[in-house]
């Protein structure tokens, strides 16, 4: 309701100096802004189209549009070293993450790579060893991280014909920018005489000579609601925050953004709910079902969100839904869109869903505190039996989609 689902973000280059004929005797600027999606080769061509080809200052990777911390409070630790958690920075190139993989044969040490182009180190130190050894010896993977991006795996690992995935969130933005600003200034044909250095400078007095439109929010949303990217969410929290009170965007800034918009456009009161960031990693997000659930009607009734229906994931068919065993069953198929919402011992969906009866109805569900026990961890492992939390979601959604149940609801 507050950008619109035609907003877009906006990555420009700047100028200070005296410019003529592709040479520019001053600095350039790179505004970044935040964008979740630009990559190398789209900063690439950017640079290629301000016709600048001889810089005699340096290059400033401006990062004034977002303040304070590029992580939420509450984010776990240990989740810091996986692209779920990237840095949420004003500068975002390639997701802020690098994929790689750890090959794990018997008999020998595992071996970790990432392509030869990525601008991080990665080593691996990590037994290959069968599960009751791993069991016996309380060994797991774990890895270790150092400045400017280096990544060194420890620990043990099973045996896997396969090579296991990788993806390594990018910790120091600065040096990852200088990298892939070389590679795209090289690509671009640009010479640098200076450095490339991080800047925190206001460019409304630098001319601006090109910039780069992000897809508009009704495709960045898809990302948001059928993906799940935590990325996406966080950076438009961030920028709420920056649009919303003219200032740089942080997670405390944008928190109370979202706070005062549905407030002053929806008349909704998140009264004693706590947020903490936009993607839900945080353990500190403490948000009441009913507030939710005033949300999705917003969302059902109001043109200004409307649009908003049509990028939640359907069940069996897109998204996070697509393969979700709760929701594929003839009764469910096609009739959810609902957003997923999941970390450790928490399991909610909340959207809506066509009942048997031919009515939408708006539905929240909250699951929260779930364990089970080891062994029951185990056989659903190995494929038997199944998670209590999905059979109870199963079971109630069933419920939900029937004529009768609506009817009692609605007493």
């Amino acid at each position: 309701m507050a950008l619109g689902p035609d907003w877009r973000y906006d990555t420009s280059v700047r100028y200070r100096g005296k410019l003529k004929n592709g040479k520019l005797v001053g600095d350039l600027l790179i505004d970044f802004v935040g964008d979740p999606s630009l990559t190398r080769e789209q900063l690439r061509d950017l640079l290629k189209r301000t016709g600048v080809r001889q810089v005699s200052g340096n290059v400033l990777l401006n990062q004034q549009h977002f303040g304070g911390y590029d992580h939420g409070n509450g984010w776990s630790w240990n989740d810091l070293s996986v692209c779920y958690t990237s840095p949420v920075s004003a500068l975002i190139l390639d997701r802020n993450c690098v994929q790689g993989a750890l090959y794990a044969r018997p008999d020998q040490p595992a071996r970790a790579t990432v392509p030869s182009h990525q601008p991080i180190e990665v080593s691996a130190d990590v037994e290959v060893l069968s599960r009751a050894e791993q069991q016996r010896r309380f060994c797991e993977l774990e890895v270790e991280m150092t400045p400017p991006n280096r990544y060194r795996l420890t620990g043990c690992i099973g045996p896997r014909k396969d090579p296991w995935p990788l993806r390594f969130a990018i910790q120091d933005v600065n040096a990852w920018g200088e990298q892939l600003t070389r590679w795209a200034l090289g690509q671009a044909g640009l010479r640098v005489s200076g450095g490339i250095l991080a800047s925190r400078v206001q460019v409304g007095d630098w001319p601006e000579l090109a910039h780069h439109r992000s897809p508009p929010l009704r495709e960045l949303s898809r990302q948001i609601l059928e993906h799940s990217d935590n990325l996406y969410a966080d950076s438009l929290l961030r920028t709420l925050g920056a649009e919303h009170f003219q200032q740089p965007g942080s997670f405390r800034n944008g928190t109370l953004a979202v706070r005062n918009i549905l407030n002053e456009q929806a008349g909704i009161d998140l009264g004693p709910s706590w947020l903490a960031d936009g993607s839900g990693l945080s353990s500190h997000n403490l948000l009441r079902a009913e507030d939710l659930l005033a949300v999705l009607l917003v969302i059902s009734r109001d043109p200004r969100a409307s649009w908003l229906m049509g990028v939640l994931p359907v069940s069996g068919e897109s998204g996070t839904l697509r393969y979700r065993r709760s929701v594929l069953g003839p009764a469910l198929k096609g009739k959810i869109m609902a957003k997923t919402g999941t970390i450790a011992h928490v399991q909610n969906l909340a959207g809506f869903i066509d009942t048997d009866g031919g009515r939408r109805k708006a539905f929240v569900l909250l699951q929260n505190g779930l364990s089970i026990s080891p062994e029951h961890e185990r056989n659903i492992a190995a494929g038997q039996g199944e998670w209590p939390a999905r059979r109870f979601e199963r079971h109630w959604l069933e419920q939900a989609a029937t004529p009768r149940a609506i009817a009692e609801t609605n007493r």
